[in-house]
């Protein structure tokens, strides 16, 4: 449900560019800053609330006030609204993360818990295709009624999954904590503590992280309008194309890169969240080459596919590392930390400046490809390069 209400924004980005009057870097900006900005400001204190609370309330809550929010972006009238909207969002999702990686780490056994990441982290594949197909097909279909333009009728209808999902989740039972949490600024001191000893195990894992979110939130973003203009697809039908390219791709990419992580951690490999990170970031870079300057569509879809699986094959990387570094009693709080740096860089910044360089370096819409290509190229080198140096200090943090 997350998902499908940050993707839906992508999915109708012509139409509300259209409405609301937007360049490319103020559309940049709702899809990035505007969404970051109270998720990263209130991760930490959720994920220290995460710590204490029902997780399962938490995670409910959290998904009505997200939900309640998206519906606001559909009334929206003017950028200001719709801005707001989009930061409501963000402050109801930060809960999930935190809550959601506390949960696992108390019913998962170590050995299986990049795998159970690469299952949770489908949940944003299935949020991203549900919204891809569904709402480029309805945003095809629907027409005008009483004045509502069909992007706006995309977000209102995302509303009724939005509580019933709540009400799903107050179904599950709260697993008992395999570490009880000390007082609060005690566990802040302790947790900010271990930060420090592990710095440099923490930092290049987490700056390898962001860049890997970067290339996966950067083409999210903007995908559906660089078919949209290159090819003369509709907004629908670009979406609706990217969808079936999604689904076909993601979920086999997260499934292989969990996979891959447990295998190369019961082989005794050191670091293999690093590596892992590492060999994907660089090896999606060729694919993204070819679905960025493409000129016939069928080479472009088949670049983005692969491009795509190999993006998704890199995101458990970062969630099962920091779980094995940090131990379980500020594990909320200490992950609500490092998501909201991840987050701040790879979805607050990747969007905005690919509209940027096509607003203000390219000065022209239809070279979006290559403001888009700009990016991942950066971040892929980058992620690797990080990703890389990093891999003999967490072996040696994770072996104390």
């Amino acid at each position: 449900m997350s998902f499908i209400d940050r993707a839906l924004v992508a999915v109708a980005g012509a139409p509300i560019k259209h409405d609301l009057h937007l360049s490319d870097s103020l559309f940049g900006a709702l899809q990035g800053p505007a969404f970051v900005a109270l998720y990263c400001l209130c991760g930490v204190p959720l994920g220290w609330l995460a710590d204490r609370v029902s997780r399962r309330n938490l995670i409910a809550a959290g998904l009505l006030f997200w939900t309640a929010m998206t519906a606001v972006c559909g009334l929206a009238h003017s950028v200001g609204v719709f801005a707001l909207g989009r930061i409501g969002v963000g402050l109801g999702e930060a809960c999930l993360l935190p809550a959601g990686m506390s949960l696992l780490a108390d019913v998962i056994p170590a050995r299986r818990m990049a795998g159970a990441v690469a299952v949770f982290l489908l949940g944003s594949t299935a949020g991203n295709v549900v919204a891809l197909l569904l709402g480029g097909h309805l945003l095809t279909w629907l027409a005008p009624v009483g004045g509502v333009a069909p992007w706006r009728a995309l977000f209102l209808l995302a509303c009724a999954p939005g509580v019933l999902m709540a009400a799903l989740m107050m179904t599950i039972r709260e697993p008992p904590r395999l570490g009880v949490p000390g007082p609060s600024w005690l566990e802040l001191k302790h947790a900010l503590g271990h930060l420090r000893a592990n710095a440099r195990a923490y930092g290049f894992l987490t700056a390898a992280t962001a860049c890997s979110v970067t290339l996966a939130q950067a083409q999210a973003a903007w995908i559906p309008q660089v078919y949209g203009r290159r090819f003369g697809l509709a907004p629908g039908h670009s979406a609706v194309l990217v969808g079936w390219l999604f689904l076909i791709s993601a979920p086999a990419g997260q499934w292989m890169g969990g996979l891959l992580i447990d295998r190369f951690r019961a082989r005794g490999v050191a670091a293999p969240s690093n590596l892992v990170l590492a060999l994907f970031c660089a090896a999606c870079l060729p694919a993204a080459t070819l679905f960025c300057t493409a000129t016939d569509l069928t080479r472009a879809a088949a670049g983005y596919a692969v491009f795509n699986a190999l993006v998704f094959a890199a995101t458990p990387a970062g969630l099962s590392g920091w779980q094995a570094l940090t131990p379980s009693r500020f594990r909320g709080m200490t992950i609500a930390l490092l998501v909201s740096a991840v987050t701040l860089i790879g979805v607050g910044l990747g969007p905005v400046l690919v509209g940027t360089l096509t607003d203000h370096v390219f000065r022209d819409e239809k070279a979006l490809g290559s403001s888009l290509l700009s990016i991942i190229l950066a971040a892929g080198a980058a992620g690797t390069g990080f990703a890389l140096a990093g891999r003999r200090a967490f072996a040696r943090s994770v072996s104390v």
